[in-house]
């Protein structure tokens, strides 16, 4: 193994890369939840998984030709290569990799990447459906060599964004992130996509937010208003096209330099957020006196105090994903708190009472 990654026994982990000098701190678990490896879609590339990965090679529009030659795994990196056939339409021979596996929120999921140096989107993306109906997050497309001259900040943008198409109908938007904007101290900072691995990743939070990550640090986000619904593939391709949005067509000689025609991936991280199984959630609640039932619940529950409640008193009820979706103040020693607005889903409530502090884990159904 050329690589070692660290998750420390608090709620955060901390990747260690032993390949370069970067260390990075991922997103922090939520309180009484914890990060868990998908063995399925981390892969530190040493080889060929097909247990893990296929290549779908449908095609995009011209000069596009998926092929299954142009991917593979060599000396530890996963590579997609653009290649020439000079006698035909589809010029553009490339290549892309699809996950068997599908996941859905709450998940994080980073890889390692260094792109192409050609007029072309380095992809690494999430995907479930097709031009009618599908849920797609795209964490990069990058380009850091546009054939469109005056597109000078490419090298440096992320392109993230997100579509829940339905019937045809697309909802999307841009989380888009300057890799120029990252902290003065990180040593990533205003380096294109080609001249470095960069660590690109995704924490799909619920069913509307979706944070982006660029090299350790939070890099754009997007709140939804469909809700996404599907769970996704993980996806990387190459790939070119005579259009402005993409930054312009590759150039066919580039396709011939073997030093700067293929994109790599170093390594694939990906996790779910579970349950971390402490029970120092209910006994917490427990030894402060206060109760909650019915547990599971469906539109309402009840929270019981020992005493009455002082003026400050509340109840804050997370999300699994870490987010706070609703505040309560707390009316009576018996209060009833309405989750009708909730979706199903595991909760977690935090009952501040004076100095008295409970938390508890609920399920809506």
């Amino acid at each position: 193994m050329k690589r070692c990654y660290i998750r420390a026994f608090a709620p955060f982990f901390v990747f260690c890369l032993l390949a370069g000098t970067q260390v990075f701190s991922q997103p922090t678990a939520p309180a009484g939840m914890k990060w868990e490896v998908v063995p399925a879609l981390t892969d530190e590339f040493d080889s060929w998984d097909d247990t893990k990965w296929f290549k779908s090679l449908w095609n995009y529009g011209v000069p596009v030709q998926m092929l299954a030659e142009n991917s593979g795994v060599t000396d530890g990196k996963l590579w997609i290569k653009a290649t020439l056939d000079s006698n035909s339409t589809r010029w553009f021979e490339t290549s892309r990799v699809w996950s068997k596996t599908q996941i859905n929120y709450p998940m994080y999921t980073e890889c390692s990447m260094k792109t192409a140096h050609i007029s072309a989107y380095n992809t690494f993306w999430m995907n479930n459906g097709d031009i009618n109906n599908r849920d797609e997050i795209d964490i990069c497309e990058n380009n850091s060599k546009p054939s469109i001259t005056s597109k000078t900040d490419w090298p440096y943008l992320m392109q993230s964004q997100y579509f829940i198409t339905v019937n045809r109908n697309d909802e999307r938007a841009k989380g888009n992130f300057d890799n120029r904007n990252l902290s003065a101290g990180n040593p990533l900072r205003g380096v294109k996509w080609n001249e470095a691995y960069h660590t690109l990743g995704v924490w799909w939070k619920d069913k509307n937010n979706v944070q982006f990550y660029l090299d350790g640090e939070p890099a754009g986000s997007v709140t939804t208003t469909r809700d996404f619904t599907r769970s996704l593939n993980i996806i990387w391709d190459l790939w070119t096209i005579d259009a402005a949005w993409s930054g312009g067509i590759a150039n066919p000689q580039d396709l011939l330099n073997d030093s700067i025609n293929t994109m790599y991936v170093d390594w694939i991280h990906t996790y779910s957020l579970v349950d971390d199984g402490s029970v120092h959630i209910e006994e917490e609640a427990s030894a402060a006196g206060i109760e909650f039932f019915p547990n599971p619940t469906t539109d309402q529950l009840t929270i019981r105090l020992p005493e009455s409640p002082q003026e400050e008193a509340q109840v804050q009820i997370y999300h699994s994903s870490g987010q706070l979706v609703k505040t309560e103040q707390l009316a009576g020693e018996t209060h009833h708190l309405s989750l009708r607005n909730l979706p199903a889903a595991l909760y977690l409530l935090r009952v501040q009472n004076g100095d008295r502090l409970g938390f508890q884990r609920i399920v809506k159904q």
